[in-house]
């Protein structure tokens, strides 16, 4: 007879809510993939005291590097969001053939923030489309560098910056560019504010001189 009242009680319980319903786990967070024919990319930590010579993913296809490379052209891209994908189709919108950039770092919007994306031109050890002058000597001899965002209105993000101190180390280094040498792209035209009043081209340029990475 006790164990009539006690089953009893239990299915009562039940049936009017007072039990505990089981918890149910949380999801799994996203994981970021990379989608398919995205461009070939590389993901930098934020500056540390010890560090690589360079990622060997910014390497162009078959590892020689051109040259022809005298100077680093930096660009801000003047919008909010934005990815190498996003600029290709743009930039192919405007009939140019492919990319106009080397290099393009993410902030967070379409790629993860200080995301580098290494564009077609840089393992063809192609001209670049991002700083036309009369000679046209900034496409021949520039390496094209666009950060994603608008820095006439906000700052790089600090992984952005963290990125291109160490890619710009990078491309210093193995290509022997002094750091007067690493320019933005209105301090060449004189025609646009681009990369922005916000940028912080001093600082970069400074820490690019005290860089230990070795030169190849």
């Amino acid at each position: 007879m006790r164990r009539i009242t006690l089953a009893a009680l239990a299915i009562g319980l039940a049936i009017s809510g007072c039990t505990k319903p089981k918890q149910k786990s949380a999801p799994p967070p996203p994981v970021y993939s990379v989608r398919p024919n995205q461009p070939t990319t590389a993901t930098v930590a934020p500056r540390q005291s010890q560090r690589s010579p360079g990622d060997p993913a910014w390497a162009p296809r078959g590892g020689r590097i051109s040259p022809r490379w005298t100077t680093v052209v930096l660009h801000h891209s003047a919008t909010a969001n934005g990815s190498a994908r996003t600029f290709d189709r743009f930039h192919r919108d405007k009939g140019w053939d492919e990319l106009g950039y080397h290099f393009v770092i993410g902030n967070g919007t379409e790629t993860p923030d200080g995301f580098i994306e290494v564009g077609s031109r840089w393992h063809k050890q192609k001209h670049g489309a991002h700083c036309k002058t009369a000679d046209n000597y900034f496409n021949e001899h520039g390496i094209g560098v666009c950060l994603v965002g608008d820095f006439t209105k906000t700052r790089p993000t600090q992984r952005q910056l963290a990125a291109l101190e160490r890619l710009v180390e990078y491309l210093c280094a193995r290509c022997s560019i002094p750091p007067d040498r690493v320019v933005s792209h209105g301090a060449v035209t004189h025609k646009t504010a681009c990369p922005g009043r916000n940028f912080p081209m001093g600082s970069l340029r400074r820490a690019v001189a005290a860089s230990s990475m070795p030169y190849y």
